[in-house]
């Protein structure tokens, strides 16, 4: 029994030594690495003429305008961004789960936008919301109405893109359409019953039993806000004036264009701070607001 025990173990190990191995190569190696240059001045990767320095890029990254105007910016995204697009996704799935004629056509479109690369996607956006030639201001003029500066806008520049994540949200309202799809029937026609309401229905019933699915979904969306980087360089390249200017899209400048790669390491280890205390925060209120079946 113990050489059969031994024997599994080994096997065990042996198939999954491709992820252990890319795991250690593609994370821990990568991450010890980020996390010894943040405590240097190095300019450069690999570079060899560097000296330690402590906290000081630390403590100079609090005293940076654009590093704070950047964390503002991706706290405004998942502050206001996510419970947005989150409720979006509900709205859109609860919709695409009503039993009406042709909606398998209706879920099919609503999930294409997904299946565009990000930049086409922006790309298109740019053509929709362009001051001078955009879609959506000539169909304001159509309307009597004037043009509006969206992507060049201060105020208007961060309800566009998080409009832009509402238009590829399609993984999630797939994610939550399985969820609704999942909620036994016999608990409406409990309520039903019972006199309640559709409303009634709605937070005592639905919301409860796909609580697992909007976590998930809560969770994800939290990490992608805080990395966003796509949509403000090819959207409005940070601007105007720092407005769509993200954490991440500071450490890529940081990096690649003021050639501050410690600076650069020490706003990813701090970015990867915030990320994982968000998510632990999330996962530890979870208790009181998301309902397993299986628990009760």
């Amino acid at each position: 029994m113990n050489r059969l025990r031994r024997y599994d173990t080994l096997l065990f190990f042996l198939f999954i030594m491709p992820w252990i191995v890319g795991f250690i190569a593609f994370f821990l190696i990568p991450f010890g690495t980020s996390f010894f240059y943040a405590f240097t001045d190095a300019r450069l990767p690999g570079a060899v003429d560097y000296r330690f320095v402590g906290f000081d890029n630390f403590v100079h990254m609090a005293g940076d305008a654009i590093f704070m105007k950047s964390l503002f910016n991706t706290l405004y995204f998942v502050a206001i961004g996510v419970p947005v697009v989150t409720a979006g996704m509900l709205l859109l799935a609860l919709l695409l789960n009503l039993n009406v004629k042709g909606i398998a056509v209706f879920r099919t479109f609503y999930y294409l936008p997904t299946l565009v690369p990000i930049v086409a996607t922006v790309i298109i956006w740019r053509l929709v919301f362009n001051s001078e030639f955009g879609i959506l201001n000539a169909g304001l003029g159509l309307l009597g109405l004037g043009k509006t500066d969206w992507l060049g806008g201060e105020h208007t520049i961060k309800p566009v893109i998080i409009l832009l994540q509402v238009w590829i949200s399609g993984s999630g309202v797939l994610i939550f359409l399985a969820a609704l799809k999942n909620v036994p029937g016999h608990l409406y026609e409990a309520a039903e019953i019972d006199g309640a309401g559709r409303l009634r229905r709605f937070f005592a019933i639905t919301l409860p039993m796909i609580s697992p699915s909007i976590l998930f979904v809560v969770i994800i969306q939290t990490m992608y806000n805080f990395q966003m980087f796509t949509e403000a360089l090819l959207l409005s390249k940070g601007g105007p004036n720092y407005a769509s200017y993200t954490f991440v899209y500071n450490i890529y400048k940081s990096s690649f264009t003021d050639l501050k790669f410690s600076m650069a390491m020490s706003q990813s280890i701090f970015l990867f701070a915030v990320i994982a205390l968000v998510t632990f925060v999330l996962m530890k209120a979870s208790n009181r607001f998301v309902y397993y079946e299986g628990e009760r």
